[in-house]
């Protein structure tokens, strides 16, 4: 029997779309190659932190009260909560940029202010006693991730969606140019709608419908920790990058030059560290292109550029033993934002991917759009900036 909607992805989009597709009433089946969370979702460092991006603030404030409703009604704690949040800066250099950060943070809604080097110290006495400064932003939280993914799918079958892990999609079907399912190991599935949550991954998948979408892979590496011992760290701690937004300077296909701009063509590495409950650290965190989306190795030498930079920043964390390594795969699109909506060329495919780094803050407000627009037929307007038609030519 045909579904009304299958979902390609278990991450956290989509777990969240098959979460809020279900509440609507409608027949769903979601579908994940691996375990849930088991991409970019699960190898992450939990933070939920806002974006200086002006059409993503109304996404993160309803992705705190969404978290906060699911947290309550769980039956096991995904362990969401507030969290302090700041931006880090060694030098005067990255001072201006921290306060560039904060002054578009603040534009997009969250207070921030900054502070110097002895009260950053108050702050994070672990902290090494020649930084600059730092910007502190309100409005952040942290969850663990893999266990919110968790709680959103178990959310998703009590309204009545489908969850089949370990059950990869090897292709779509197609009737007349309309999608009309997808093909698994055990054969075919048929659907009346088809949406791709499945990070970089959806790209490949959408082009066998005859559509392309410009989301690529970055590869990320992050170093977890053993407790830590000699400071305790009360904030997520990030050292900003910020250069203002990415923004497309056209339409059309990307080019090589839009595809370097986010993930830049060798890899990055920017201090970031992510207390967790228990006294480890998760520190990041490193940016590159993934070629090859499914070789866990690739770009392991960001490990040890981690390592200096946590050391760099918090010296106490040098002789703090590493417990693992590892590396995930950021679905990135050449503007920065999200793809959100119906697939250009593609009747009955919809996309919902490009997050970058933002998925976890991002996703559950985005599920919510792609619905909207899935059921009514009509864009919301704060799909717009979303829409995925934005990368193609005019007409």
């Amino acid at each position: 029997m045909a579904h009304d909607v299958i979902v390609v992805g278990g991450g956290i989009a989509g777990c969240a779309a098959a979460e809020r597709l279900a509440g609507q009433g409608l027949s769903v089946l979601l579908l994940e190659r691996g375990p849930l969370a088991g991409g970019a979702t699960g190898r992450n460092q939990g933070g939920l932190l806002p974006s200086p991006l002006p059409a993503c603030g109304g996404l993160f404030a309803e992705a705190v009260a969404y978290y906060a409703r699911a947290e309550r009604e769980s039956e096991v704690s995904f362990r969401f909560r507030p969290h302090g949040y700041l931006l880090v800066a060694a030098d005067e250099e990255g001072m201006d940029r921290a306060r560039g950060h904060g002054r578009a943070l603040t534009e997009a809604g969250f207070p921030t202010h900054e502070v110097g080097p002895r009260e950053l110290r108050e702050l994070e006495p672990g902290l090494a006693p020649d930084l600059a400064g730092a910007v502190v932003v309100e409005g952040a939280h942290a969850l663990h991730p893999v266990l919110a993914a968790t709680a959103l799918a178990a959310r998703a079958a009590r309204a009545g969606a489908e969850i089949r892990t370990h059950t990869p999609v090897r292709g779509l079907t197609a009737d007349g140019g309309r999608v009309t399912g997808v093909v698994t190991d055990d054969g075919p599935l048929a659907a009346g709608a088809v949406v791709l949550a499945a990070g970089p991954w959806s790209r490949s998948l959408a082009q066998q419908a005859g559509s392309d979408v410009p989301v690529f892979g970055a590869r990320g590496w992050l170093v977890r920790t053993v407790p830590v011992t000699g400071a305790v760290f009360r904030h997520t701690l990030m050292q900003s990058t910020w250069h203002g937004p990415v923004g497309l300077k056209r339409n059309g296909p990307p080019l090589l030059a839009d595809v370097a701009a986010p993930a830049a063509t060798a890899t990055q590495v920017v201090f970031s560290l992510q207390p967790l409950p228990g006294g480890e650290v998760v520190l990041g965190s490193s940016s590159g292109p993934a070629l090859q989306l499914d070789d866990v190795r690739d770009g392991e030498e960001a490990v040890a550029l981690i390592a200096a930079a946590a050391a760099r920043h918090a010296p106490v964390l040098a002789k703090t033993p590493v417990r693992a390594a590892w590396s995930g795969v950021r679905p990135m699109s050449p503007d920065g934002l999200p793809v959100v909506g119906p697939a250009a060329g593609a009747p009955g495919l919809w996309l919902l991917t490009g997050f970058g780094i933002d998925g976890m803050p991002l996703a559950p407000g985005a599920a919510r759009l792609l619905t909207e627009h899935l059921v009514s037929g009509t864009r919301p307007v704060a799909a717009e900036p979303f829409a995925p038609e934005r990368f193609h030519e005019d007409g």
